[in-house]
């Protein structure tokens, strides 16, 4: 019987911190083995600032969950009752960063933009 305590106490692959610079906005890390440290790799900004700080956090923290291929997620339906949906506005092959707009929707009228991420090509391989 398989109890997942290594798993858990192993250092994770990714990993977030508040950008101390920019205000509503989260730095992204992966553990580089070569190099025995994290690295940034992509930053989250928060467009809606009407949104919940705690709520912000916790949309990071399952983003940081799924980006070190684990499933089980923060349940926000006691927070928010709208849909995060996303688009990818910049994947062009020359550049090596990837733009998504994350958008909520309250099920009525239009979406509206939430928050931008930005993360390296590569880190959503797999």
């Amino acid at each position: 019987m398989a109890l997942g305590f290594n798993e858990e106490s192993e250092k994770p692959q990714f990993i977030y911190k508040r950008n101390p610079l920019v205000e509503h906005s989260y730095q992204l890390f992966e553990f580089k083995e070569e190099k025995s440290e994290y690295e940034p790799v992509g930053e989250y900004l928060l467009l809606d600032t009407d949104e919940d700080p705690d709520l912000t956090e916790k949309n990071v923290i399952n983003l940081i969950t799924l980006l070190n291929g684990r499933t089980k997620l923060i349940d926000l339906s006691n927070l928010t009752s709208d849909r995060l949906l996303y688009s990818i506005v910049d994947n062009e092959d020359d550049n090596k960063i990837i733009t998504i707009m994350l958008r909520s929707h309250d099920g009525t009228g239009v979406s509206k933009e939430n928050a931008v991420l930005k993360i390296e090509k590569g880190v959503f391989d797999g």
